[in-house]
């Protein structure tokens, strides 16, 4: 674990950093979703204070990865628009993530057996999704931003097949939501073994 608060602290450094160059650099647009990555970051620390509630190694390692990869490089570098693989890579390791906080919360929880625990990740990890997509579609209505690639003229046309018969928008939820349960799935089933 000393290890990771080692990553983590440097994490935190590198958005700092970051910040002082957007806001010197006048790029407005960049600044935000480095702040918000870097006051992210604090989240596990106010999980184990408040509840007392630790995931694994891999599970912070990949909280990490994912505010870093959906928030700064996703958002504010724009990859989710550049490369039509990184918000379906994303999604599969939300759900391998949701797996890695929802076994201790398990076994806090009093839940005990593995089928019983790993039925719980299961469907913690299929109810953040869901609350993950809703916020996503809020986000959209008011700021009238295109997460869910709703907007008939929208940026990324990356991420729908030219084949749908569906809208972007659900098409891509749907896909979301698939890819992670499918993450989701291969998270117990590795934890199966490993329990």
């Amino acid at each position: 674990m000393r290890f990771l608060a080692i990553c983590v602290n440097i994490i935190r450094i590198i958005f700092i950093i970051l910040t002082i160059y957007y806001i010197l650099k006048r790029d407005t647009k960049k600044i935000v979703p480095v702040i918000i990555t870097f006051a992210l970051t604090f989240v596990p620390v106010l999980l184990d204070r408040l509840f007392v509630l630790r995931a694994d190694v891999l599970g912070n390692i990949l909280y990490y990865a994912v505010i870093v990869m959906s928030v700064y490089l996703g958002g504010g570098l724009r990859f989710y628009d550049k490369y039509a693989w990184w918000d379906r890579a994303l999604h599969f390791i939300c759900g391998i993530m949701f797996v890695s906080f929802g076994i201790p919360l398990a076994y806090k929880m009093g839940i005990t057996g593995r089928i019983a625990a790993l039925f719980f990740c299961f469907a913690l990890s299929t109810t953040l999704h869901t609350l993950w997509e809703v916020a996503e579609y809020i986000i959209d209505a008011f700021a009238h931003t295109d997460h869910q690639r709703w907007q008939k003229h929208s940026k990324s046309d990356n991420h729908i097949s030219p084949n749908a018969a569906q809208p972007a928008g659900l098409v891509d939820t749907m896909n979301d939501i698939i890819i992670c349960m499918i993450g989701t799935v291969a998270a117990c089933v590795a934890w199966w073994f490993i329990i």
